[in-house]
Order: structure tokens, then C-alpha cells, then sequence
């Protein structure tokens, strides 16, 4: 026998307009059988809960600040919270290299490059060509206040730097 919840009446035919309890149980998981809310989905399959990650120890406060940013047309890029870490102001100058397929600027009274605004740097052309950046792409910016550097890594650098920690986490190969 089917119980009927009644939430309105039809007074034309005298018919109690209602909604089954079936369809209730369907919207509020274990609603009128005590089951509890981990109960099986479509197929029989009760649903699994991801474990915990583990969050490494910490030596403390990171002597590095991170950041992502996107390179417009002329090879401007920056975060604002980045640049105010290292204390770089509008008038900073760096000197500017390639190292490892990433860019690295470093504070420099002599450095012929500087911020172009607040929390911004330009890469230049040629340093963009080298480490691969593309108009568009969203790079790491990764700022140590102790070392006063900025590191611009492109997508291509992280993802080689983070290959191995992302199949450790997804417990696959390196090469998959």
C-alpha cells in the first residue's frame, strides 16, 4: 500500500492531490526506511569516500611566495602579492636571465629591467621565446623575499616539476 503525502486538493473532483513517498525517499536519502545517507547509487554501487591527504611537516613559515599570472601581448605578468612580498616597488631594478627554462629576475641596484606597474615585470621577447611562454599563458610565479628573486615558470616547467608528485597522488606512472 502506497502512503500518500498530501500537499494540495483538487476541490473540482474531490480528488486529494498528493506525492508518493518514493519519490520523497528519492530526493532525501534514507527518508522513511532508517537507512543511513551513504546508501547505494545508480547500479548498486555505494559510493566511496577519497582518503585524506596527507599534508607534509613544515619547517615553518615558506621563504617562498607563490602566485599564477597571465602573460599579455607585450609580456607583462605579475601578482600583486608576489611583488609586495619581495618589497619590490615601481622604481625596483633587476637583472634578468634564463636559467633551466625558467626566468629569473634579481634585485639589482645596476639591473637594466623593472617593474612596469604595480606588481608588474615585463619578460622580454627573447627571454619568452627561450622558456617557451605564449601570449596568454598562465605562468608560476614564485617570489623568495630572502633570496630577493622572482621566478617565472612556464606551464611547460611545472608540469615536468610536478610530474612525478601528481603520480604519487594518483598512484600511476611517471609516464602515464
Amino acid at each position: 500500500m502506497t502512503r500518500w503525502l498530501c500537499v494540495g486538493r483538487a476541490v473540482a473532483a474531490g480528488v486529494v492531490v498528493g506525492m508518493a513517498e518514493s519519490i520523497l525517499s528519492a530526493v532525501v536519502p534514507g527518508a522513511g526506511r532508517g537507512e543511513s545517507a551513504r546508501s547505494p547509487v545508480a547500479g548498486g554501487v555505494s559510493p566511496r569516500a577519497f582518503p585524506l591527504a596527507e599534508v607534509p611537516e613544515s619547517a615553518g613559515v615558506s621563504s617562498w611566495v607563490f602566485g599564477m599570472g597571465r602573460v599579455d601581448a607585450s609580456g607583462r605578468v605579475g601578482d600583486r602579492a608576489v611583488v609586495a612580498a619581495l618589497g619590490w616597488g615601481r622604481d625596483q631594478c633587476c637583472e634578468l636571465g634564463v636559467v633551466a627554462g625558467s626566468v629569473l629576475l634579481r634585485a639589482h641596484p645596476d639591473g637594466l629591467y623593472g617593474l612596469s606597474g604595480p606588481g608588474y615585470v615585463v619578460v622580454p621577447a627573447r627571454a619568452r621565446s627561450r622558456c617557451g611562454i605564449s601570449s596568454g599563458d598562465r605562468v608560476l610565479l614564485a617570489g623568495s623575499p630572502r633570496r630577493g628573486v622572482l621566478l617565472v615558470h612556464p606551464p611547460v616547467v611545472v608540469e615536468a616539476a610536478l610530474a612525478e608528485r601528481h603520480a604519487a597522488v594518483l598512484g600511476v606512472s611517471p609516464d602515464e
